[in-house]
C-alpha cells in the first residue's frame, strides 16, 4: 500500500503490527486506524493533473440518489417513508429528463412502479432505460437512462449483486440489498467505446459497514478493471462514505453514535484502487474535501434541532452532497449522519480518450413540487461534462 498513492493515507493510519496491504486491511473487520486517514497529499497531487481544454463531443451525466423509499418493515408494523416522496415520485422523472443529461445514473428507486414512471417518462423524451430484472431489482433499486441517440452499435448489460450484503438492526429499517448494474456501448457521435455503471453500497451505520462497504467496492472495482482498455467507464452511485473525516466518532443521540468514521475513509479509496478509477472531482478539480470537514463545527445534540446546529451558511459551499443543510436530509436524518461527499462520479480513461470537464452539484436548490417548497432529493446530484475526442 505504500507504493500505491491512492492507498498510502491509509497505510500511514494502520496499527505498526498490520501489514500494509489491501488484503489485510480487508481482512479483518475488527482492524482500527490509529489516525485519521488523511488524503490531503493525495488531492494536492491530483488538482496538479490540469484538465485540457475542453474539446469534442460532450457528455453530460449525472448520478442522483433520489430517496425514492417508502417500506413497510418489521413483519410490517414499522413503515419508513422518506420526506416528500410522493410529490417527488410523481414529478422527478419528466424534471431530470427535461434537464437534458446524456447519461442519467439513479439509486434508490426501490419500486417497481417507480422504474415504470421512468421508463414512460423516458420513452416520451427519446431515452432509453435499464434497470435489471423485475425479479430482482429490489436487491439494489437502481436505474440508467441514456439519450438513445448516443447509442450506437452491439450493447451489452449487465446486473450484479454483491457477494458481501450487511445486515442493518431490526431496529434502523428495511434491510435493503446493494448491487450495480452496468451498460456498454459505442457513442455515436466520437465512436468511442463506453461502460457505465450506478451502484448504491451498503447503507447502515453500525462499527462494521465499512467492512462491508468496503468489500462491495473491491467486488465492483474488479469488474470495472475488467474492461477492455479501449473503453471509457463512467461509474455514479452512493458510495455510502466519503474521503475523509477527521474525528472518530460524531456524537450520541438515543444512545447510539455514529462511529468509526475513520474506518470509513477506506471504501473511497479501494473502490479507486481496484478499479482504476480517478475522482472526478478532485482530478484537476479542489472540490475541499479536507477544508470543509474541519469547517464542520463541533457535534453537539443542537444538530437534531437545527440544521448543524445554525453552521451552514458559514460552511463551504457545493461540497457536501448528504448535508442536514439539505431539508429533506434533515428531516429524515436530524443530526444523526455526519455530513460527507458520500455521492460520487468516477472515470477510468486514457488522457487520449476523453476529456474531464466541470464536475457540480445538482439539484441544490429548493424548488416548488406540487405546491411545497422543498428539494428533490434528501441527497444532492453530481453531474459531471466529459468530452470525447
Amino acid at each position: 500500500m505504500t507504493a500505491m498513492p491512492v492507498l498510502q493515507h491509509l497505510a500511514a493510519s494502520m496499527p505498526e503490527d498490520v501489514a500494509r496491504t489491501p488484503a489485510a486491511l480487508l481482512a479483518s473487520r475488527a482492524l482500527r486506524y490509529v489516525t485519521a486517514p488523511d488524503p490531503h497529499a493525495l488531492l494536492q497531487t491530483e488538482l496538479g493533473n490540469e484538465n485540457a481544454t475542453a474539446q469534442g463531443s460532450p457528455l453530460k451525466v449525472l448520478t442522483f440518489d433520489v430517496g425514492l423509499l417508502d417500506q413497510r418493515w418489521m413483519w410490517g408494523l414499522r413503515r419508513t417513508r422518506m420526506p416528500e416522496v410522493g410529490a417527488r415520485r410523481s414529478e422527478l422523472p419528466a424534471r431530470l429528463l427535461h434537464d437534458d443529461w446524456d447519461v442519467i445514473l439513479l439509486q434508490e428507486v426501490w419500486a417497481w412502479a417507480d422504474v415504470v414512471r421512468f421508463s414512460e417518462a423516458a420513452e416520451r423524451e427519446g431515452y432509453v432505460w435499464f434497470a435489471g430484472s423485475e425479479r430482482h431489482h429490489n436487491d439494489h433499486g437502481l436505474v440508467i437512462l441514456v439519450k438513445g441517440s448516443i447509442i450506437d452499435g452491439a450493447q451489452r448489460r449487465t446486473e450484479g449483486v454483491f457477494a458481501t450484503q450487511g445486515h442493518k438492526p431490526i431496529s434502523q429499517g428495511p434491510r435493503l440489498g446493494a448491487g450495480y448494474l452496468t451498460w456498454s456501448f459505442t457513442h455515436a457521435d466520437s465512436g468511442q467505446k463506453l461502460r457505465l455503471a450506478t451502484t448504491r453500497l451498503f447503507d447502515g451505520r453500525t462499527t462494521t459497514s465499512w467492512h462491508t462497504r468496503s468489500l462491495q467496492a473491491r467486488q465492483l472495482g474488479i469488474d470495472i478493471a475488467d474492461t477492455s482498455a479501449d473503453t471509457v467507464v463512467i461509474l455514479g452511485g452512493d458510495i455510502g462514505s466519503g474521503p475523509y473525516h477527521p474525528e472518530e466518532v460524531l456524537g450520541e443521540i438515543a444512545g447510539r453514535s455514529d462511529e468509526d468514521l475513520w474506518q470509513e475513509s477506506t471504501t473511497w479509496a479501494m473502490l479507486r484502487h481496484y478499479g482504476g478509477l480517478r475522482d472526478a472531482a478532485t482530478w484537476g478539480h479542489d472540490v475541499g474535501d479536507v477544508q470543509a470537514m474541519h469547517a464542520l463545527p463541533e457535534w453537539n445534540r443542537g444538530w437534531a434541532k437545527h440544521p448543524l446546529h445554525g453552521w451552514c451558511d458559514q460552511l463551504p459551499a457545493l461540497t457536501f452532497t448528504s448535508t442536514d443543510c439539505n431539508p429533506l436530509h434533515f428531516v429524515h436524518h436530524r443530526g444523526e449522519l455526519a455530513p460527507s461527499r458520500r455521492d460520487q462520479l468516477h472515470v477510468r480513461m486514457a488522457d487520449d480518450q476523453a476529456i474531464l470537464g466541470e464536475v457540480s452539484l445538482e439539484y441544490v436548490e429548493p424548488e416548488s413540487i406540487r405546491g411545497r417548497t422543498h428539494t428533490w432529493s434528501h441527497r444532492y446530484g453530481v453531474g459531471m461534462d466529459l468530452y470525447l475526442p
